[in-house]
C-alpha cells in the first residue's frame, strides 16, 4: 500500500514538473500565449498546491495578462480561506493573495481588502496586504514587462528582455534573481545581463543601486558561461564602487 502511493505521487509530481516545464519553455510560437493561459488556469483550477505556489512565483515577471487566470486564483484563494487555519494552509493562502497582486488590476483589490481588514490569521493578513501594494505597483510594471519589444523572442523572454532594459532598479533586481533561480541561461538574456553590467546606466552609491547590479552579476556569472567571465573579471577589477568589486570576486570564485 505504501509503496503504491509513494508511486502515485511520484507519478504526481512528473505530470507537475511536465506540465511546468511546457508552461514555462522559452520556445517561441505564435500560439504561445493562448497555450500558456490555458495551462495556467488547469493549473489554478486544479488542486496541486504545490503546483500553483511554483506557477505563482513565475507571475512575477512573465506571468499572463489574461484576466481569467487571475480569476481563477482569486477563486482559489476564496475557496482556501474556510480552511486557513494551520500552518501549511495559512501559507497556500498567502501565496494565492500575494499572487493575485501580480494582475495589476484592480477588480481584486475589494477581496484582498477584506481579508487584509478580517478576522484571519496575520500571516494572511500581511500577505493580503502585499497583494494589494502588489496591484498598485504592478499597474505599473506590467504595460512594460508585457511590451511587444521583441517579436521574435517569446512572451517570457520578451519580458524577462523588458525588464532588465528598463529604467526601474526594484523591476531589475527581481528580474536578475529569477534569471538565477530558474535558471534562464539563453544567450539572449546572458547577453543582456552583460550589457547591463558593461554599460551600468543606473548605477549609483546608493543601496539598491550597489544591491540591484551585484544580483546582475551573480545571475550572469551563476550560468558558468565562459563566454560573459570577461565581464565580471572587469567589474572585479575595475568597479568604482569596492562592494561591487568584492562581490564580483566572490561570484568568479564560487561559480566559474
Amino acid at each position: 500500500m505504501t509503496k503504491n502511493v509513494t508511486n502515485m505521487a511520484i507519478s504526481g509530481l512528473l505530470i507537475a514538473a511536465g506540465l511546468l516545464s511546457s508552461l514555462f519553455s522559452p520556445l517561441v510560437s505564435a500560439q504561445e500565449p493562448i497555450v500558456q493561459e490555458q495551462q495556467y488556469q488547469a493549473i489554478f483550477q486544479g488542486d496541486n498546491h504545490a503546483q500553483q505556489i511554483q506557477a505563482i512565483e513565475t507571475l512575477i515577471i512573465s506571468g499572463p495578462q489574461d484576466v481569467a487566470v487571475y480569476d481563477a486564483i482569486e477563486a482559489s484563494l476564496k475557496q482556501s480561506l474556510t480552511s486557513a487555519t494551520d500552518k501549511k494552509a495559512i501559507d497556500y493562502s498567502s501565496w494565492l493573495a500575494k499572487g493575485l497582486g501580480y494582475s495589476g488590476n484592480e477588480k481584486y483589490r475589494a477581496t484582498l481588502t477584506q481579508i487584509a481588514e478580517g478576522d484571519y490569521h496575520k500571516k494572511l493578513r500581511k500577505y493580503a496586504n502585499e497583494g494589494i501594494s502588489n496591484i498598485s505597483q504592478y499597474a505599473i510594471w506590467n504595460p512594460i514587462l508585457h511590451a511587444q519589444t521583441h517579436v521574435d523572442l517569446s512572451p517570457r523572454l520578451n519580458a524577462y528582455s523588458n525588464a532588465l532594459t528598463s529604467d526601474d532598479l526594484i523591476l531589475i533586481r527581481i528580474a536578475a534573481k529569477r534569471i538565477m533561480y530558474e535558471r534562464e541561461y539563453s544567450e539572449v538574456i546572458l547577453t543582456q545581463l552583460s550589457e547591463q553590467l558593461a554599460q551600468p546606466r543606473l548605477l549609483d552609491d546608493s543601496r539598491l543601486a550597489i544591491d540591484t547590479y551585484a544580483w546582475l552579476a551573480k545571475a550572469l556569472a551563476s550560468s558558468g558561461n565562459d563566454k560573459f567571465k570577461a565581464v565580471i573579471e572587469d567589474m572585479a577589477n575595475n568597479a568604482d564602487n569596492k562592494k561591487l568589486r568584492s562581490y564580483a570576486k566572490k561570484y568568479l570564485k564560487t561559480y566559474f
